[in-house]
């Protein structure tokens, strides 16, 4: 190949990714006579907002907008909004309120956040607990009409995500109406694979290679049990190479260490430890940069084992914290012996048993503290200004966070912004207690690019 050609394929490529970069921030617009739709950008990572605007309505018009969208198990998902368009004719979901339809209030997300599942729409295998094709799988308890599978799993062992899926957004006022197409996908190309065979039970996801920062991130979830692998997505598709990891309730659970419930047999800290040492030794992952997020029931296993092995642990982030270590919800040990544990989950540090406060100023890494003050499964927000005076007080010299969400709950845990589904399962699965119902995903949405940035930084 001559100069000449090396130099047109060079101009070649670089159109083409100019190309791309273009149609990345373009918008999608319609018009309908002087009705006007713009979604902004027309191909996005599934993780990252939109920009919606409608122009061209009379003021004080009724103007509903509904979004469509096929999943990757082939379900129909819908929601639909309704605004009422200001003095210049104009609807702006992040500064004006849906006062019907799918969700009530300001949320600039809201179309998305409060899309629903139709099971009808499902194929046969869809609605199982286990066996399901998509992401999440093999986790329980997951139906049709709960989660957006975004990702292509040909088998239970095996995960690809790398196609966005197309998102239709269509607006009435009146007697005119609009639509227009966005994409929706991954931030990278992402792979996922079972991990049962070294005495753990998780799934593992990979980035694209070249986008591998090193950090790798060990997941836990709550009380619900199984294996979460919404975040390990979403971390991964990030450049984070992420193990979601089952300690309870999964069909690994003959496996030392995983039992059938959390409040009926012990969890050794040892399992999450041998979890990081199988996460430090895969490719890519710099085993001297391993960090723990946990969530709700799961922070107090990411704090023990972080305060316990703090020269395994590099870094924690917990969601909805627990400052102690709890009786009944999960019996802690290490080295066959059982950790000191509270029946009390009052007040911070205020308990029947003083040993069971963990001890975070022996955590050798920065800690992110997440929370919702209307958190009602437990107080949070005081056990997280509790955690946080605890490091001041011991001089720690790592960088700390505190983030406090006033309308939210103990459900920004779940910690996946912009998840189709998501939000109506809290609502009706009576999730949401104290918090308002777009509280949440009001939050989770502001929280995760802080969380992108604090582990860069």
């Amino acid at each position: 190949m001559g100069l000449r050609t090396l130099h047109r394929v060079f101009l070649i490529v670089c159109a083409g990714v100019v190309l791309a970069a273009m149609v990345a921030v373009m918008p999608a617009t319609a018009t309908a006579g002087g009705l006007q739709l713009t979604v902004s950008p027309k191909v996005s990572a599934a993780d990252a907002p939109l920009t919606i605007r409608i122009s061209g309505v009379q003021p004080g018009a009724s103007v509903t907008l509904t979004v469509t969208s096929v999943d990757a198990k082939g379900v129909k998902w819908s929601s639909s909004s309704t605004y009422r368009a200001g003095p210049a004719g104009t609807v702006d979901p992040a500064t004006m309120p849906a006062v019907a339809g799918s969700y009530k209030g300001v949320d600039a997300m809201g179309p998305i956040d409060w899309m629903k599942g139709s099971p009808d729409s499902a194929p046969p295998d869809s609605a199982g607990t286990v066996t399901s094709a998509g992401w999440p799988f093999e986790t329980p308890n997951v139906y049709a009409d709960t989660w957006y599978a975004w990702a292509s799993c040909p088998s239970a062992l095996k995960c690809s995500w790398s196609k966005p899926l197309v998102f239709v957004f269509s607006v009435t006022a009146g007697k005119a109406n609009a639509s227009t197409t966005v994409w929706r996908g991954p931030a990278s190309p992402v792979t996922a694979s079972l991990e049962s065979s070294s005495g753990i039970y998780g799934v593992f996801w990979q980035p694209s290679a070249g986008l591998d920062n090193h950090i790798g991130v060990l997941e836990l979830p709550g009380a619900g049990g199984g294996v979460d692998t919404s975040l390990g997505a979403l971390f991964a598709a990030r450049g984070y190479p992420t193990l979601d990891l089952a300690y309870f309730d999964s069909p690994g659970q003959d496996l030392p260490g995983i039992p059938a419930y959390a409040n009926t047999e012990t969890i050794q800290l040892e399992y999450f430890t041998n979890a990081l040492h199988w996460l430090g030794s895969q490719p890519g992952v710099d085993r001297a940069r391993l960090w723990i997020v946990g969530m709700s029931l799961g922070t107090e296993a990411a704090l023990l084992t972080a305060a316990h092995f703090p020269n395994l642990v590099h870094g924690v982030v917990v969601f909805s914290p627990n400052d102690a270590a709890t009786c009944g919800d999960a019996n802690w040990t290490l080295a066959d012996a059982p950790l000191p544990c509270s029946k009390f989950e009052g007040a911070p540090q205020q308990t029947d048993n003083p040993a069971a406060v963990i001890a975070v100023d022996q955590i050798r890494g920065p800690i992110e503290f997440v929370c919702g003050e209307h958190d009602a499964v437990w107080p949070s927000c005081p056990n997280s200004e509790a955690m946080m005076a605890e490091l001041a007080a011991a001089h720690d010299r790592y960088h700390h966070s505190l983030f406090e969400y006033p309308q939210a709950g103990h459900g920004i845990c779940y910690i996946a912004p912009y998840s189709p589904g998501l939000a109506p399962v809290e609502v009706r699965k009576g999730f949401v207690l104290g918090e308002t119902p777009i509280g949440n995903p009001l939050a989770r949405g502001d929280q995760w690019p802080k969380l992108l940035a604090f582990l860069r930084n």
